[in-house]
């Protein structure tokens, strides 16, 4: 396979995690809305949704650290480099293309660990509820491809 085809893939891959964390962020619009609006009813379905759209996420990731990996060995880079480190490795269009892509998830990913917060913090007495949807955020797993790490920013630490 050659190069180009390996950073489409990349590419692809990382537009498909930016499009599933639109929908976690949709999805946590959606619980505060529905919390806003006294909906009690709604909420386990509402959390269950954003079970399914993190769930849906994680297996996206593991797509890309496929693919990235893939393109990893075909610089012979590092096992697992970040995007900003493939950017290093290949031509100032696809450096441009994946910086952008980095940069995009970045944003995303703060934008939704600021949403979850004022959420809970919305829920006023919902919070216990919220912390319990949000609960599977911060385990032990996520996107570090079997790295130790903090808790800060799992979603992207040692991935992006």
């Amino acid at each position: 396979m050659d190069t180009d085809t390996l950073l489409v893939e990349l590419v692809e891959a990382l537009d498909h995690d930016l499009e599933l964390l639109a929908v976690l962020r949709y999805r946590m619009v959606v619980l505060g809305a529905l919390a806003g609006a006294d909906q009690t009813s709604s909420l386990p379905l509402a959390v269950r949704e954003i079970e399914v759209a993190y769930e849906a996420l994680r297996l996206a990731e593991i797509v890309r650290a496929t693919v990235t990996e893939r393109v990893a060995d075909e610089f012979g880079a590092d096992s697992m480099p970040r995007i900003d480190e493939i950017a290093t490795y290949v031509s100032a269009g696809w450096s441009d293309l994946l910086l952008e892509r980095r940069r995009n998830l970045i944003e995303t990913v703060s934008e939704i660990q600021g949403l979850s917060q004022t959420v809970a913090m919305a829920m006023g007495r919902r919070v216990a509820l919220a912390e319990e949807a949000f609960a599977f955020l911060r385990t032990d797993t996520g996107a570090t491809y079997g790295r130790p790490t903090s808790r800060g920013g799992v979603l992207v630490e040692g991935a992006i």
